[in-house]
């Protein structure tokens, strides 16, 4: 009887626990039936051709999935207390306009007045999409963005030791790379919603990232121009209700 021993099956092993088996720390996006199918060719070679099917899979989730979704979370400069209040005052623009556009309507001023509540309208529902995008206004026009949470107590680390420690999370068979232990989660937790709101700042430096926020910005700009006008126009139209 001949024994043969394949190469690289120890790799192939950490490889399994690692990525493949059910439950592991990095267990790949993969369907139950690429699962089992690669875990049968991997019992009986370890020839990179086995790889081949989920080579494509991976490579489709990265460019059609997690590339994407790290652009749209790139695009955000502001926090999530920031963006929820830059919604609020979106709505409460939006509000206002309609507000002053009613009772302008219904008094005795003539029609050109009712003009005043598209200013209302356009700062609420520039403001609104822009949020959407998980952008704020204000942060745009000076090219900041909030320092992510982790980047707000990396001050309080030795930068050498916490280098040192994070530097199993960019080995390829390393363990699962989760934050939710770190000690940045509970100090930036117990910051108040006001200091969150209003918290650190730092300039954007990726050109490529300043454009795509630019473009975003003049969408919501040109967005809201075309909504105002229509709803400024809709109470132009509506003859003046002379109460007051």
């Amino acid at each position: 009887m001949v024994v043969t021993v394949q190469p690289f099956r120890e790799e192939i092993t950490r490889i399994i626990g690692t990525y493949i088996a059910d439950g592991a720390p990095r267990q790949l996006n993969l369907s139950s039936k690429e699962r089992v199918a690669l875990l049968h060719a991997l019992a009986s070679t370890t020839h990179p051709s086995a790889f081949r099917q989920i080579a494509r899979t991976v490579e489709w989730s990265l460019r059609c999935q997690a590339h994407p979704n790290f652009v749209r979370w790139s695009i955000c400069n502001g926090n999530k207390p920031r963006v929820i209040f830059a919604r609020g005052l979106g709505v409460g623009g939006i509000i206002g306009g309609l507000i002053a556009a009613i009772i302008i309507t219904l008094s005795s001023a003539g029609r050109a007045w009712r003009v005043l509540s598209f200013l209302g309208f356009f700062i609420g529902v520039s403001t609104l999409i822009a949020a959407w995008k998980g952008m704020c206004v204000v942060l745009h026009g000076m090219h900041h963005r909030h320092l992510r949470p982790w980047e707000l107590f990396a001050e309080d680390e030795d930068d050498s030791s916490y280098y040192e420690l994070k530097k199993g999370s960019f080995d390829s068979l390393g363990s699962n790379n989760s934050y939710e232990d770190e000690p940045w989660v509970a100090k930036y937790e117990k910051r108040n919603i006001i200091r969150k709101v209003f918290d650190r700042e730092v300039w954007i430096q990726e050109p490529a990232l300043r454009q795509i926020q630019d473009t975003i910005f003049l969408q919501a700009i040109l967005g809201a121009f075309i909504i105002s006008a229509v709803a400024v126009a809709i109470f132009v139209a509506v003859p003046k209700g002379g109460f007051f």
